[in-house]
Order: structure tokens, then sequence, then C-alpha cells
């Protein structure tokens, strides 16, 4: 059916003063009293310090500024609990949820939908949109439910595909559950599970599952744990118990495997294509090779052979992206060096290496027009910089 929706700040029912976005409206409170908000868990405040930044040029302090500033901010704020929804509507493929009843569709930091990636989304993702009327509202016909099923935990959401976002936003989101009510043989749902994935379940000790992709679903009684980051800022102790846990369990499969794994990491992206591929990538690795890195491809190894890798690197170096998440498999006292476009500011790699007793670096390797040459000089002397003292 044909409905003009309206755009909702779940986070209103965090209690922390932010507005729905739609303030006295009738039907949205009507839609907000049948979703509960539960805490299960008190972030840890944040405090600046100065062992994080390696590096101390005017980039990086611009860079460590900006982390400092969101940071501080967002653990105070940053929700760490679950969701219950009385009756709600999944849509697509990453599970925006909706209520159909009351013409209503949640975004916000408890459910992953930031509102520039929804708007985005919306108008891509072949759902039934069909026009904006406004700000915070738009016309859309969502069709019927393929699937109904009621009493499940909801793990749908933006990024599913994307191994960064396991690491940043399912992991932690799954071990939350432990601290969950769980009804015997509750099921998680999920779009879809591949092997990677599957590593991480079990690593977790995820058993009871399924999976389904579909335009519309349909549930009562839908539960999901609560998204765990607010700005740049990583909700803790949460998300670190979660890395922790993952490197313990990584590290436990690979007892007995004697093979020696480097000191210094560079991760390539040369075989991944992607936006921006580097034009002299191959000499760039052909750089790093002579300062003494391992090349690493990580399409090449599976999740469990990626962490034995990086068990005991002490710096690693790469692109921007996804990759350099695996840092979490390191033991504390890392670097990581994060080789980023002018046009990037991709802080999620400081609030790992603050959760997980890591340093890092950025250098800027390009003026954001287009695909640009690295400049391996630069790369030359931060490398120097950040594996210095």
């Amino acid at each position: 059916m044909k409905q003009l929706y309206k755009v909702v700040n779940i986070d209103c029912k965090l209690g922390d003063g932010t507005s729905s976005g739609h303030p006295g409206d009738p039907q949205v409170e009507q839609a907000l009293a049948k979703v509960h908000y539960t805490p299960l868990l008190t972030s840890w405040p944040q405090q600046r310090h100065d062992r994080l930044f390696a590096v101390a040029d005017e980039y990086n302090r611009r860079l460590e500024d900006h982390y400092w500033e969101m940071a501080g901010q967002s653990h105070r704020i940053s929700p760490c609990g679950e969701l219950n929804f009385d009756h709600v509507w999944c849509v697509g493929a990453d599970g925006l949820r909706a209520d159909l009843d009351h013409a209503v569709v949640y975004v916000g930091h408890s459910v992953d939908w930031g509102l520039d990636y929804f708007r985005w989304w919306l108008e891509n993702a072949d759902v039934g949109f069909e026009a904006w009327e406004g700000p915070s509202s738009f016309v859309a016909d969502f069709g019927d439910p393929q699937v109904q099923q009621d009493d499940i935990l909801m793990m749908k959401g933006p990024g599913y595909d994307i191994y960064g976002h396991w690491l940043l936003d399912y992991v932690p989101q799954l071990t939350i559950t432990r601290t969950m009510d769980l009804r015997e043989g509750e099921t998680f749902v999920f779009d879809s599970i591949k092997p990677w994935m599957k590593t991480f379940l079990d690593a977790i000790g995820i058993t009871t599952t399924t999976a389904y992709r579909c335009r519309l679903s349909e549930h009562r009684n839908l539960r999901m744990p609560t998204g765990l980051k607010n700005g740049y800022a990583l909700a803790q102790p949460i998300n670190m118990t979660a890395w922790n846990n993952l490197r313990t369990h990584f590290n436990h499969l690979a007892v007995g495997k004697s093979a020696a794994t480097p000191a210094k990491i560079y991760i390539s992206r040369r075989n991944w294509g992607g936006q921006r591929p580097l034009p002299n990538a191959e000499a760039l690795e052909s750089l790093m090779t002579e300062l003494g890195f391992t090349l690493f491809y990580p399409e090449r190894h599976d999740v469990a052979e990626q962490a034995r890798i990086f068990a005991n690197a002490r710096v690693v170096i790469g692109e921007d992206g996804s990759a350099l998440h695996s840092l979490i498999f390191t033991r504390p006292g890392a670097r990581l060096g994060v080789l980023m476009h002018a046009d990037r500011m991709n802080l999620w790699h400081a609030g790992i290496c603050d959760a997980m007793g890591h340093r890092i670096g950025y250098c800027q390797i390009s003026d954001g027009e287009g695909a640009a040459e690295a400049d391996l000089g630069a790369i030359r002397t931060f490398v120097a910089r950040l594996c210095a003292n």
C-alpha cells in the first residue's frame, strides 16, 4: 500500500534528550509506544591521552583533535542495550525497521542507520520508494510481506556484506546479546551467512540461526542489540571485550601452528581494484618490501589465517579500508599506518587503536582529485616517523 512515511530518529527512546524529529505527532508517538529500550551496559567515559597518535605532524595533529573532540562527547551517549519492537516490519536486504500501521521508518545510532546513508539507500535499493515530500517524509509502497516470523532476534542492517562492518558492528552486537535474557532456542535472523561470517558466529557461540532475503518481512516481538557506536566513538567496554574474545578464540585455533608470522606487514589493495586504485601500486609495494615489510593480500586468506598472521605484528601499514580493522587480532602495542586520500577522514581506525592499546598515524597520499599516484618519498618519511621510538 502506498503511504506517506515519516522518518523518525529512534534514539529518542534512549532518554538522552534526542528528538524523534516529529515532536507531538500522534502517529509517531503511537509507533514509538511499541518500541522499548533496555540498557544492558554502562559505557565507560573516555579521556584524551597522548599515547594514541604516533606521528605529530600538522595533518595528524588535526585528525587527533577531531577524534578526541568527537569521541569524548560520543562515548557518553553511545547506545549499549536492547531494542524490542512489539510489531515491526523489516524492509529490504538491510532490514530497515518500519511501522507500516503508523507509516513510520526508524533511523539513528541505535539501529545503525545514519540519515545520509538512509536517504541514499532508500532511493537506490528498489524497495518501493517513489518521492520525497520533505526532508523527513517520503512516499513509498513497500508491498506485502513475503516472510512473517515472530519472537526473533534480528541482525540485518547496513553494511551487512562488508567484512569491516562485521568487525566494527556485528561482532560487538552479537557479543552483547550474551547479556540479554534470551529465550531457549531464540533464532538469530540474518540476510545471508557466508563462510567467513560463519567463522565469526562460531567464535561467538551463535548456533541457532536462519537467513533470508526479501523485500519486506513482518515480525511481532522482534528484538535486536543496539548499535554500539556514535560518531567515531566505540562504546566501551563492549567493543574491547568483543574483540579481545575474538582475538583469544583465534589465538587458541592457532596453537600448534609453528609457522613464523611477520612483525611488519603491508596490506596491499592492488588486486582489489575499487574506486581509488593507485597507478603506482606496484612501486609502492616495492618500497614497502625495501623497508622490511611483508606484503599481505587479505583476499587470499580466510579469517582464521588472517588472525594468525596478524597476531605478532608490530607495525601494520595499508590504504584506508576494512582490511586494516584486522589489527584487532594483534597483541597490544602495535602501530598502524593509514594511507588515506585527502577527501577521506576515516577515524574508525583511531577508535580501534584506542580500544585495543595500539598507536596510529595517518599519511595523506593524494589530493583527492581522481586516481593520483602516491608520493613514495612522503610515504618513506611517514614510515620512518611511525616506526621511530
